[in-house]
């Protein structure tokens, strides 16, 4: 599952639309995601920033009704991966908004 994410993200760098259409099949509203499916998103956000900030909207608006269901710890940790990593994904996009694509 690790490798699989992996190459998610390798392959995110250059077609992220493609990526996040598939992973975003995995995200529905109410039902708590996979563990990768949480790490994917993190790490897909620092790799390939000005392709995900745009999705970052409909993530949180997702996943934030959602953290009250993480009971177990691995889980709790990778919402605040992810949570820290679309935070930093943000700070670089705002920072560098002249290289901004939208």
């Amino acid at each position: 599952q690790q490798a699989a994410s992996d190459v998610l993200v390798a392959v995110g760098q250059r077609f992220i639309n493609k990526v996040m259409e598939e992973v975003l099949t995995k995200f529905q509203p109410g039902i708590l995601p996979h563990y990768f499916v949480m790490q994917t998103f993190a790490n897909l956000s620092v790799s390939n920033v000005f392709g995900m900030v745009p999705f970052l909207n409909s993530i949180l608006g997702t996943m934030l009704p959602m953290l009250g269901m993480a009971k177990q710890d691995h889980m709790k940790s990778v919402f605040c991966y992810a949570l820290q990593h679309f935070s930093e994904s943000i700070q670089e996009y705002l920072a560098n908004l002249d290289k901004a694509p939208d």
